[in-house]
């Protein structure tokens, strides 16, 4: 029997989600709750974000239950998995009472709006018994899952130095325009910049130090360059923002120098990602998996509550450690000098 899936929040992340738990037999969306009746009655059509993935359309929901109210969707027996696709600041809230009301978890990234509330979350979900993950999708897009082998392997050597970027135009399409509230949101640091944040940490582990600069409007980041200093390891370098104006195209990019080798992986570019081969002297695209991350992350998820097996590859305790990470960034920023990370 497919495990049932109860989808919180209709905007972009939300839409997308029940369009690849479509591709999901083992999962079966029975639910479904917004406070907008539109996208309760399947009208997406506004249901639109940085990334086109074909799901803000008109939609047959009449065989799912609909709610307005989360705490009515939480209680419902018929729903084994709470997927969370609402405003960061909603985030830590809804997954306590999901999990008290002994549902699993899938919440959007970032994981909570404070580090402090990620903890409380992870110790809600150890308490309640069930399971806990955060969909940092990065971790399932093929050409990066391609470029954390390549280090891993050490296929090309070493890595020397890395750098990501992410930027984007103003974010002025979210429901209440919340994304640009900083109190809700988090601003571009932890919306947006957090994906490679998660990145660095996934391929490199956590640094000693980060030394940042920041571009900011009153007291929120628009606009964030991190170098995260490794000891005795590489020189990485990321940097997100959302202040471009409006005919800017949405970016995300990722370089990576190694002993034998570049790569180089663009959103904007087709084929996304090439190797520079140092050894060779050819420049080659590999083959891509044509796997949506979207899809592969809610996938695995849903594997692992029906195997009683613990998300490694999405481990809560990741996320959370992500959303500390810039939250030294932001103090880093601020403060206009290095800031040492936690451990």
């Amino acid at each position: 029997m497919p495990l049932r899936i109860g989808l919180v929040g209709l905007g972009m992340m939300g839409t997308t989600h029940y369009k690849s738990y479509q591709e999901v037999p083992e999962a079966r969306v029975v639910a479904v709750c917004d406070p907008d009746a539109r996208k309760l009655a399947g009208d997406w059509s506004a249901a639109l974000g940085n990334i086109d993935t074909g799901a803000a359309q008109q939609t047959d929901l009449s065989a799912l239950r609909k709610y307005t109210d989360f705490a009515a969707l939480a209680a419902d027996p018929e729903v084994d998995i709470v997927d969370l696709c609402v405003p960061t600041n909603q985030h830590a809230g809804m997954a306590l009472a999901a999990l008290a009301a002994g549902k699993h978890v899938f919440c959007e990234k970032p994981m909570a709006r404070t580090s402090r509330l990620a903890r409380q979350m992870i110790r809600a979900a150890g308490r309640a018994g069930r399971m806990l993950a955060v969909g940092h999708v990065l971790r399932f897009w093929p050409e990066y899952l391609m470029m954390k082998d390549m280090i891993d392997s050490r296929r090309y050597g070493a890595v020397r130095a890395a750098y990501f970027v992410r930027l984007s135009a103003r974010p002025l399409w979210s429901w209440d325009n919340w994304i640009q509230d900083a109190e809700r949101s988090g601003a571009a640091a932890l919306d947006l910049h957090i994906h490679d944040t998660d990145t660095v940490l996934w391929f490199f582990g956590r640094p000693a130090k980060v030394a940042a600069a920041g571009m900011f409007e009153g007291s929120a980041v628009a606009h964030i360059v991190t170098e995260y200093r490794f000891e005795g390891g590489p020189l990485v370098v990321a940097e997100g923002g959302w202040n471009f104006p409006a005919p800017y195209p949405f970016r995300m990019e990722a370089r990576i120098l190694f002993e034998h080798a570049a790569v180089e992986y663009s959103s904007l570019r087709t084929p996304a990602l090439t190797v520079y081969d140092g050894r060779t002297g050819k420049a080659e695209s590999p083959p891509v998996p044509a796997a949506s991350g979207y899809t592969e992350e809610l996938r695995y998820f849903v594997d692992c509550v029906a195997a009683g097996r613990e998300p490694e590859r999405l481990r809560p305790a990741d996320s959370a450690a992500a959303v500390a990470l810039v939250e030294a960034e932001v103090r880093s920023a601020r403060a206009g000098r290095p800031v040492a990370v936690k451990t």
